[in-house]
């Protein structure tokens, strides 16, 4: 009898650990990064050196399971940035409506003059924001 209660605890043991390892891949299937386009922006026209400048940035997801992952940054010259959005999307079962989300970019300039924030709004287009720092 011990000998058979052994047997069926390692049985179930092994089966929980498959089971667990289907699981984890099941969730890495659901999780996915998109780089995703800007539909506006609403920032301010002047800051201040060293001063946090935050700018309201809108973008669209292909469902409702997509939120937003992260910014990528390209710098032309020290004055002019690319912005791009990473979204990411979590989740197998997503709702089919196309939401818009809202996120806020911090810019800290840290030399006056004018600087050029090009947020990515197609594959070929941009949405210019021009900010006079003094």
């Amino acid at each position: 009898m011990k000998k058979e209660n052994i047997i069926l605890l390692i049985s179930i043991m092994i089966f929980g650990l498959l089971a667990s390892c289907n699981d984890d891949d099941k969730e890495d299937e659901c999780i996915s990064n998109k780089t995703e386009y800007v539909t506006s922006v609403n920032s301010p026209t002047t800051g201040v050196v060293n001063e946090t400048i935050n700018i309201e940035v809108d973008f669209q997801v292909h469902n409702g399971c997509g939120q937003f992952g992260k910014f990528i940054e390209t710098q032309n010259n020290n004055n002019v940035k690319n912005i791009e959005i990473e979204a990411k999307y979590e989740g197998c079962i997503c709702t089919d409506n196309l939401p818009i989300r809202t996120v806020i970019y911090k810019f800290i300039p840290n030399n006056t003059g004018n600087y050029k924030l090009n947020f990515k709004s197609s594959p070929t287009e941009f949405i210019t924001v021009n900010i006079t720092i003094n």
